[in-house]
């Protein structure tokens, strides 16, 4: 097998989703960090791919782009363990399900990380409206989701999929701020949910250490 190489930066939600899946399909790869927030992207990643975004994934030649391509490439090409359901109903359910997460979740959760988070981490200071705002439209939306996709023990159905895979650094990025541990005290289907997941060796063998880089703002 050709080497797989990965890149994008371990801080990023979807490279982190492409880990995921490596480490749940128990694939080697190597991963290739791309720091944009140092110095911008750099020129090699703008080649790599052509709206110059993470992550992207090399293997025999080829260079995948786009998370959710990514991931179904990998379950396609390596099929076991399977994590897409064998159903036509189930798998468009899961489909479905990682559209909602990348339109309506991930979006709010990037904001409020960023001004809770992020904004610390390099010395700024943090727009307590934007937070405000994100969490209103997180109370909202989080309800949702949990009664629609959350509630069946696992977002593809019975059993960890994709899904999961997509969502699981997504809410992992949520649980790090004091305001995402307060709205998923509110959902015990989701928090349920989160407490199984979290503790998966593939989320904890990804965790991000954001005291590896420069620019993050040392807690001692």
């Amino acid at each position: 097998m050709s080497d797989i190489v990965l890149y994008g930066p371990s801080y990023s939600v979807y490279t982190r989703i492409v880990r995921v899946a490596l480490k749940e399909k128990a694939i080697t790869y190597r991963l290739e960090e791309v720091d944009f927030i140092s110095s911008g992207m750099p020129a090699a990643q703008k080649a790599r791919h052509p709206y110059g975004v993470v992550p992207v994934l090399a293997h025999e030649d080829v260079h995948f782009i786009e998370t959710s391509a990514i991931t179904t490439y990998l379950d396609e090409r390596f099929p076991e363990p399977a994590l897409r359901p064998v159903s036509p109903v189930a798998r468009a359910q899961m489909n479905g399900c990682i559209s909602v997460l990348d339109h309506y979740l991930w979006p709010d959760i990037r904001e409020l990380v960023t001004q809770s988070l992020f904004t610390n981490l390099v010395g700024g200071w943090p727009d307590d409206s934007i937070k405000e705002r994100m969490v209103k439209r997180l109370s909202e939306t989080l309800p949702v989701l949990e009664r629609d996709f959350f509630a069946r023990g696992h977002l593809g159905g019975d059993r960890f999929t994709l899904a999961d895979v997509h969502a699981a650094p997504m809410i992992a990025y949520l649980a790090m701020t004091v305001e995402g541990q307060a709205l998923l005290r509110e959902r015990a289907t989701l928090a349920t949910w989160w407490d199984r997941v979290k503790t998966r060796s593939s989320l904890v063998d990804t965790e991000i250490n954001f005291q590896a880089y420069s620019w993050a703002r040392r807690s001692d």
